[in-house]
């Protein structure tokens, strides 16, 4: 027996020395099992294999396992025991069955940097049949040491949480101390923002005070009220020893019939008199007395009894009023019991998150506060969030009530004190590890003051920082990390262009160093000042921040609206007298005036009128403009390369059907960019184009595109974009085969759009070019011979190129007397040489970078938003608000035009080819 003592002692000694142990050293891999490993023979037999689980709370390490003792010939460990474990993370390693199967045992060990983890590890037979005595002994010290053990581990793991440093690889091969892993969003005791005076003060106020007195510490969720009234709480406990003091939390009582019994009870728990029968018998009295039916009526008595008789409503109130009565004497008793017993005067009670309860149970609260504790001897603190407080009381008595009653009920409201900038600047720090400290400018530019917002920022950053460091990002930035993370969480739209177009924060850089004092694009003011924030820390913006976004990335669904369905057009017939509102015929006259004067406004944009060259593309007949109004198919597609003059076309036809104006139909003109088809159905992206561009009120314009006999005359489908062009094909289809609108739309490209080709209500025509006798006679009557340009049958395909030859005549031909001209190499000259005298001289060589691109790519229109367009200005140094600004000088010089906000082509194909060949000559 003495042995067995001895032999417990030693295993206790062991077991304590190595807690102690185990608390001092740094966190390493270590086993999750923490008694030992066995498998019994039988199921080795069966082929079954031991699983193993290795938690990693380090960075990430390689470590070996290992099997020895007699049981290495049984169990063996594959790929030599080496296994790649990740930071934070837990791996499973298989222990498949050796060459010699039997019983046996041994150690599994598990090497690492940090040191070695061993567990027994054992191969058995079926263990009932061993029984014995020894095996008794050995199972119950086995239990005690599996308890302690627990315990031990699960302690380590808390103190490694809030203190133990560990190493990590920095970018230069450098081991850097880590600080704590993550804080705690738990409401604090300790002061670490400056606010142990107002602690102190309202600890005075709720001792010292005349009673009855409510104390109200209001602020928004985050702000650190409950961390606020631990520390009143132990300043009561501190240095006023007359106040008893009890902590109640409503919320987890808050579907309780009422909210005082679980308050009383509290008060008897925290107190530590739930044993004294005194107590208790008192708080049953008070039990019995709050559930009577009696009480219930006590806050309003039912207006039928009262109309039974006045007999009988004297004897309830009589019956209300003693029960109320003894209620009160029971919970004055209650209470000085309870304080008497606890060696103090006074009780002060704190009441935490009660505005996270629902409206009744704030109210009944609130109520039971005046009715229940108006005593000379309680004091409330409440910490509460005004808003749903004031929600609350304006759901159950009205919106001129709400400040009035919360003014008698709470005699002292102290708000909560925002931080200032050196308190969150100092809190900010305390938080934030070595490795990320200088990210703080960038979080004081975006975070709020909020301690709670800011603790769960840092949190999800130190998480973010250590995987990208795991996943070995190059070049890595925590800058660039915080930077994207206070994006995504502070501004969604401009976070989605982000997620579109990663290089948007080295153009954001770009304009605020090209913007020379005028005023920076309408880019995200966030955005702006954490790049701002980056150029005065003198550290570069990546060009592209893709692999950041991909690691903070949070997926989301973005749903598109279904296509417009038939069901939801509203045909109630073709003509709009059926409408019998003479307002809303007045309204459409007024649309027909606004169309006339917009469209007269293209057309003589477009210039000089010649006649176009327009073939249907089925029968190879060449239109009229007449042909092409008085089609019989109700859809028409006009289609065309950039520059051939379909926009003018299009406004041409909307001129001659206003003129027409047959079977009372009004033709509208409506860019198809002025639609925004995200959300609603077509009917709704055209309300909001008449409402936007032509001034029409929007019921006014919803009834008219719903009932009115409108031709719809669409110009620019490419503008739309592309993952929104078919959703808009498809809808206009659906809208025209139900309501029978007439429908003109323009496309530019070689490429016809197949939907509507196929679709039988449509013809489509093409824009060839312009008549050649026109043109040049146009040209002649400018002083240049046709019959001397080389290209001209060229040009004829391009309006635009046309009119801009008129323009060039003085300087494109030196002498009419001379040599024929290439057109397109004399027109490219004389142009380049109008953009070198504007000051352009450098953007010659970009110009012809430019043409080649796109000649590479097969492109004609390209954007100045978009993301290749940009870096290819950029390798020629032009950057930020430059590009915008060379793009128009080369829209002046008569190179390019814009055809949409922010898209240009070259003037013609051939003048594009000729600057490409340039660039590579």
């Amino acid at each position: 027996m003495r042995h067995a003592w001895i032999t417990c002692t030693l295993l206790l000694m062991f077991l304590f020395g190595g807690v102690v142990q185990a608390l001092a050293e740094p966190a390493k891999p270590e086993f999750v099992e923490t008694t030992s490993f066995s498998i019994p023979l039988a199921d080795l037999v069966n082929g079954r294999k031991l699983s193993v689980l290795i938690a990693n709370p380090g960075p990430e390490t390689a470590v070996r396992i290992q099997v020895v003792g007699k049981v290495a010939t049984v169990l063996q460990v594959p790929q030599d025991g080496l296994v790649r474990l990740p930071a934070g993370g837990v791996a499973e390693v298989v222990i498949a069955p050796g060459k010699h199967l039997g019983v046996a045992s041994g150690q599994l060990l598990l090497i690492s940097p940090a040191g070695i983890d061993r567990r027994p590890l054992a191969v058995t037979e079926t263990w009932w049949e061993y029984l014995t005595p020894a095996i008794y002994w050995g199972v119950g010290i086995l239990v005690l040491i599996s308890g302690l053990t627990i315990w031990a581990f699960r302690h380590v793991r808390r103190q490694r949480r809030r203190t133990a440093a560990q190493a990590m690889p920095t970018d230069d091969g450098t081991d850097e101390v880590l600080g704590v892993f993550t804080h705690s969003d738990e409401p604090s005791a300790s002061d670490g923002l400056n606010r142990a005076e107002y602690a102190s003060e309202l600890a005075h106020l709720a001792s010292a005070a005349t009673p009855p007195m409510v104390i109200g510490i209001f602020g928004e969720w985050g702000m650190g009220k409950t961390s606020l009234m631990r520390q009143v709480r132990q300043a009561l406990e501190d240095n006023h020893q007359r106040c008893a003091h009890v902590w109640f939390d409503p919320w987890p009582h808050q579907y309780d019939g009422n909210p005082v019994l679980p308050l009383l009870h509290t008060i008897v728990a925290e107190l530590g008199l739930s044993h004294r029968e005194d107590i208790s018998r008192v708080l049953r009295s008070i039990s019995v007395s709050m559930s009577s039916l009696v009480l219930q009526k006590s806050v309003g008595l039912n207006l039928d009894d009262v109309r039974r008789s006045l007999r009988e409503y004297d004897e309830t109130s009589f019956r209300v009023r003693s029960e109320r009565t003894r209620l009160d004497e029971q919970l004055s008793l209650l209470i000085e019991r309870a304080l008497k017993r606890s060696g103090k005067d006074r009780l002060v009670v704190f009441v935490d998150d009660l505005d996270r309860c629902a409206a009744e149970q704030i109210t009944t609260l609130l109520e039971a506060l005046t009715l229940h504790f108006n005593r000379d001897n309680c004091v409330f603190v409440l910490g509460v969030a005004k808003d749903p407080l004031i929600a609350a009381i304006r759901e159950k008595y009205g919106e001129p009530h709400a400040v009035n009653y919360l003014d008698k009920i709470i005699q002292f409201p102290f708000e909560m004190p925002r931080l200032s900038k050196d308190e969150f600047n100092g809190y900010l720090a305390a938080l934030l590890p070595p490795e990320i400290k200088h990210a703080r400018p960038l979080l004081a530019i975006g975070l709020p003051r909020n301690p709670r917002t800011i603790k769960r920022f840092v949190n999800v950053l130190i998480l973010q920082d250590r995987v990208a460091r795991a996943r070995s990002l190059n070049p890595y930035d925590v800058g660039v990390l915080t930077s994207i993370l206070l994006i995504r969480d502070g501004d969604a739209a401009f976070y989605g262009r982000l997620n579109e177009d990663a290089t948007l924060l080295q153009r954001v850089a770009e304009d605020i160093e090209t913007a020379q004092g005028e005023d920076i694009p309408d880019w995200s003011p966030l955005a702006v000042d954490l790049v701002r924030c980056f150029m005065s820390l003198k550290r570069p913006i990546p060009a592209d921040v893709r692999s950041y976004i991909d690691l903070v990335k949070v997926s989301t669904s973005v749903t598109e609206p279904e296509p417009m369905s038939s069901d939801s057009v509203t045909v109630t017939g073709p003509i709009l007298s059926r409408l019998g509102n003479p307002l809303l015929e007045d309204t459409l006259s007024l649309l027909a005036d606004r169309v006339e004067r917009h469209v007269g406004q293209l057309v003589a944009e477009g210039g000089r009128l010649l006649d176009l060259i327009v073939r249907d593309v089925v029968s190879s007949q060449v239109l009229s403009l007449d042909d092409m109004v008085s089609r019989e198919r109700p859809g028409l597609l006009i289609v065309g390369p950039p520059g051939s003059g379909k926009t003018t076309l299009a406004a041409r036809i909307t001129q001659r059907l206003l003129e027409r104006r047959s079977g009372g139909e009004i033709p509208v003109f409506i860019r198809c960019r002025w639609l925004k088809p995200a959300e609603g159905g077509l009917e709704l992206w055209m309300t909001r184009a008449l409402t936007d561009e032509y001034r029409i009120p929007s019921t006014d314009a919803f009834a008219l595109v719903s009932r009115a006999p409108l031709v719809v005359v669409l110009d620019g489908l490419d503008e739309v974009e592309v993952s929104a062009r078919g959703r808009l094909v498809s809808a206009l289809l659906r809208w025209q085969h139900v309501t029978g609108a007439r429908i003109v739309l323009t496309d530019r490209g070689r490429q016809l759009r197949g939907q509507l080709i196929e679709d039988e209500s449509f013809e489509v025509v093409r824009i060839e070019g312009v008549v050649s006798q026109d043109a040049a006679a146009l040209l002649v009557q400018e002083g240049l011979d046709a019959g001397r340009l080389k290209g001209f049958d060229k040009a004829l395909e391009s309006p635009a190129l046309l009119s801009a030859l008129v323009a060039a005549t003085d300087g494109l031909i030196a002498s009419p007397g001379g040599e024929d001209v290439d057109l397109f190499q004399a027109y490219a000259d004389w142009a380049t040489r109008r953009l070198t005298e504007a000051g352009g001289a450098s953007l010659g060589p970009v110009l012809s970078y430019l043409a080649e691109h796109l000649a590479v790519e097969g492109k004609e229109i390209f954007s100045i938003e978009d993301a290749e367009i940009r870096s290819l200005f950029r390798t020629r140094g032009v950057r930020g608000m430059e590009v915008a600004a060379a793009v128009r000088s080369m829209a002046e010089a008569g190179l390019i035009r814009e055809v949409a906000p922010g898209m240009y082509h070259f003037l013609h194909p051939e003048l594009l080819n000729h600057l490409a060949r340039r660039s590579r000559g």
